[in-house]
């Protein structure tokens, strides 16, 4: 039985829910921090740069729940851009959960679609770093993907309504660099990711590609195209740098034998 097969059997039943669900809220601790302060700067931006009610502003947080593009839904409500293209341009930008998916589809084949839309709801950039590490270091269990799923969603509307807030007193949120917040939260997450040659290379590739791409297509065509580079590298060779990881995290005999 391989790692795959025994991951995705955990998915359907898990003895120990309560403490899975924990375990990932600890493990999304570093992230949880960063999420809440650039919620904090949606909800201010929301508030000042924006003059959205309250209700519409926590309405975005709660429903569309992709912090990138609740910032790019923003700048674009600024120019009054048509619904068809703000629509256009979140579906894009969030295209990369698509290749989330494809990456996760091997530890969730024994959900039902009941299952899968709510967990689904909270995958996002931060809770899809810490389950797609944790499913090759430990059996991956509903409880565990619903609580890096709630680690992210729960502060997210905290932070909004309390950034919406604190918005009524800053009026140039980004004098205080808090637009910034986001981007470091994805760095922190990218080299969180570099730990073989093979991913520093992918990441490198990735840059440059969305680099380029960002001075013909601007920011949207940057994100496509890196995500597309980062899966086709990806797709090469998953099982060597899967093996590689589940190796590190299955240091003795006993472990070993379990996981066949």
């Amino acid at each position: 039985m391989n790692a795959q097969t025994t991951s995705s059997r955990s998915l359907a039943a898990s003895p120990h829910g309560v403490r899975d669900f924990a375990q990932a809220c600890a493990d999304a601790v570093p992230l949880t921090v960063s999420v809440f302060v650039y919620g904090m700067a949606y909800g201010a931006l929301a508030h000042s740069a924006n003059h959205l009610s309250v209700w519409r502003t926590l309405s975005l947080s709660c429903f569309l729940f992709a912090g990138a593009s609740q910032f790019t839904v923003l700048s674009l409500l600024q120019q009054s851009a048509p619904l068809f293209v703000i629509v256009s341009s979140v579906f894009l930008l969030n295209a990369r959960q698509i290749l989330y998916g494809l990456t996760l589809g091997p530890h969730l084949r024994d959900l039902s679609w009941r299952q899968l839309v709510p967990l689904a709801h909270g995958l996002t950039d931060e809770s899809y770093s810490v389950t797609i590490t944790a499913a090759y270091r430990r059996p991956l269990t509903v409880a565990y993907f619903a609580g890096a799923g709630a680690s992210v969603f729960v502060p997210w509307q905290v932070s909004t309504l309390l950034g919406y807030a604190l918005g009524g007193f800053i009026h140039h949120p980004e004098t205080f660099g808090l637009d910034f917040a986001y981007i470091g939260a994805f760095i922190g997450l990218l080299v969180a990711q570099w730990y073989s040659p093979r991913r520093f290379v992918a990441g490198l590739l990735s840059l440059l590609v969305a680099a380029a791409a960002s001075r013909f297509g601007g920011t949207t065509s940057a994100v496509i195209c890196g995500a597309v580079t980062a899966f086709l590298c990806g797709f090469t060779a998953p099982a060597a740098d899967a093996g590689s990881v589940a190796a590190s995290a299955s240091p003795t005999p006993k472990h070993r034998k379990e996981g066949s």
